[in-house]
């Protein structure tokens, strides 16, 4: 059976419920984010030189080691198609598809993760004067890229759900759970976690159709600790 490299508070949440909505046997090897930098620990490394999560050891006689959030959904959804997660090439909605299974790495993490980080950077404790300068720079940097980039995703996105939500959809694509909802709820649920009440509608809607799902409930509960899940889950 497949092994997943889980590490709490991470993109490894997707495979879970991924993994969950499938029904397949898997194993989990949790690693833990350290408690003062946040950052993934050194167990991974022995896993993937890269030290990232998520990771996955496939089943096949090589035990390959898969690594990225998308390429895993991707084939965990082509190699088990009775569960309907891909759109086909012969079907119209393909390349909406694909445009949405690429544009949640693509193009909404980028901005949200350099916000974040940049966040971090500005609350971070500095000399009185250091700080002055540094929080211009971020705040600079911010104002000019990626705060505004973030927000045109955000209504990009929600645009998008309101069509779907008009055409009787609960999901990103079509009329059915795919890939692109495993990929596209982790930014969303981010966001809507760390900025209650200032998402708009539909994104919050989705988000918490998501996250009402049994199996995404199930992964919630075997995967320990998760800043962007629902608060009530137990």
């Amino acid at each position: 059976m497949p092994i997943l490299h889980h590490l709490n508070h991470s993109r490894s949440q997707r495979i879970l419920w991924l993994f969950t909505e499938l029904g397949l046997d898997y194993d989990v090897q949790a690693h833990f984010r350290d408690a003062n930098t946040g950052l993934a620990p050194n167990s991974l490394k022995a896993v993937f030189d890269l030290g990232r999560s998520p990771v996955v050891a496939l089943d096949d006689e090589a035990h390959t080691i898969l690594g990225e959030s998308g390429a895993i959904v991707e084939y965990f959804a082509q190699t088990n198609p009775q569960a309907q997660l891909t759109v086909k090439p012969i079907e119209p909605l393909f390349s909406q598809y694909l445009y949405w299974l690429h544009f949640a790495e693509g193009t909404m993490m980028p901005p949200l993760i350099a916000n974040l980080v940049l966040g971090k950077a500005k609350a971070k404790k500095k000399p009185f004067l250091v700080k002055a300068i540094a929080d211009k720079v971020i705040d600079a940097i911010l104002n000019a890229y990626y705060a505004p980039n973030n927000e045109q995703n955000i209504a990009h996105v929600e645009t998008h759900l309101a069509q779907q939500a008009h055409i009787g959809s609960d999901f990103f694509v079509g009329d059915r759970l795919t890939a692109v909802d495993f990929m596209m709820l982790f930014p969303l649920e981010a966001m809507v976690a760390s900025k209650p009440g200032s998402m708009p509608t539909h994104i919050v809607a989705y988000v918490n159709r998501m996250q009402q799902r049994p199996a995404y409930q199930q992964a919630i509960r075997e995967g320990g600790e998760y800043n962007f899940g629902p608060k009530n889950a137990a």
